[in-house]
Order: structure tokens, then C-alpha cells, then sequence
């Protein structure tokens, strides 16, 4: 496994390979972003997501190493009448008017998870497009916004329904389950008119 292609979980930083559905240090769900119970932990054969790391938000295990720093990251969620039309045909959605003003989230973490909220499958990603710019054709597990070790993003689609594109509008969709590298102030696309742009703060 490559320096580059190495990712750092969001709950304990360990390191771990992108295609890895779960942290095989501490059990951290990558793409529910919850952690395991205490039998789940002893089915899977982990130390312990209680003991044996950080724990969202908890302190760190006697023994552990100081903690690493969190990443924050700062979105821009907006909408995009130009992606809008290269992407949906004629009579199948309508653009939004009045069109939602672009809101600036910022999120802290190693893995942001971005989506609509399914309250039936306890899916609550950390950004709900559904609920920033109405976009309903936004899957509910979409895309991945991870910090590399080298400090370097990328966004991966995690298998959505109507892809992810970045770059310009009219690109092709990036490929379901391959990190792509995103440097400050990309913008990337999702559903029928959502323009995410991304820039890291620290």
C-alpha cells in the first residue's frame, strides 16, 4: 500500500487504505461514521472501541500518544445553473427559483461524509445537500471528502446514484470508489445542481 494512497481514520488516526469499509484499529464505520458496540468490537476481533483509542470526542487512552490534530475544512454549497443543464434533460427536473444563496459550512474531522439524511436507514451525513440546496437528486451515501497523511484531499463518490463530477460542469463522472486528489478551492458536483467548493483551513 502506497504513502499516497493511505488515509487516516476520522475517530482515531490510524491509518488505513481507501477502499477500507472500516478502521481495523478502532472499528470506526467509514461510511455510517458511528463506531462499533462492545460485542460487534469482540465479534470483529478489535481491541475495544471504548479503550482502545479516542472515541469521538472522549480523551485519549493512557499510553495512547497525543492526539492529531483535527482537520477543518470550509464548504461552499451552492447551486449551478450551468451544471444543471449539462447534466439533466428536458422536462425532468425544474431549477430551482428562487435559487438558495450559497452557505459556507465548516466541518472538522478526517472524513466528511456528504448526502441526504435517511432517518429509516440512520444514515446523517456531515453534509445534508437535501437540506442546503434542496437537491433531491442527491443519494443519501454520495461522496467522501477525506485529509490524507500528506495533508492533501480527495473526494471520493461512494456509490451514488446520479455520480460525482469535478473540475468543470461538463466533465466526465469521476469513478465510483477511486479517490480523486482535489486541491483549495476545487469545486466538485453532485445531483441535479449542487456546486460543493472546498478549501482546508487547517
Amino acid at each position: 500500500m502506497s504513502g499516497a494512497a493511505e488515509q487516516v481514520c476520522g475517530n482515531c488516526g490510524a491509518v488505513h487504505g481507501p477502499d477500507d469499509i472500516f478502521c481495523e484499529s478502532c472499528g470506526y464505520d467509514f461510511i455510517t461514521g458511528s463506531l462499533p458496540s462492545p460485542e460487534e468490537a469482540t465479534r470483529l476481533g478489535i481491541a475495544g472501541s471504548a479503550d482502545a483509542t479516542q472515541v469521538a470526542g472522549g480523551a485519549p487512552a493512557e499510553g495512547a500518544g497525543p492526539p492529531l490534530p483535527v482537520p477543518r475544512i470550509r464548504f461552499e454549497v451552492g447551486v449551478d445553473r450551468a451544471y444543471f443543464d449539462a447534466v439533466v434533460s428536458e422536462g425532468e427536473l425544474e431549477f430551482p427559483d428562487p435559487a438558495p444563496a450559497p452557505k459556507e459550512i465548516e466541518v472538522a474531522g478526517a472524513e466528511i461524509h456528504i448526502g441526504r439524511t435517511s432517518q429509516s436507514r440512520a444514515i446523517h451525513p456531515d453534509l445534508d445537500i437535501a437540506d442546503l440546496t434542496g437537491d433531491p437528486a442527491v443519494s443519501s451515501r454520495h461522496a467522501v471528502v477525506r485529509v490524507g497523511v500528506d495533508g492533501g484531499l480527495t473526494v471520493t463518490d461512494v456509490g451514488s446514484t446520479n455520480g460525482t463530477i469535478v473540475g468543470l460542469p461538463t466533465e466526465t463522472a469521476i469513478t465510483e470508489g477511486q479517490p480523486r486528489p482535489v486541491a483549495d478551492g476545487t469545486a466538485f458536483y453532485v445531483g441535479a445542481w449542487t456546486r460543493i467548493i472546498l478549501t482546508r483551513l487547517a
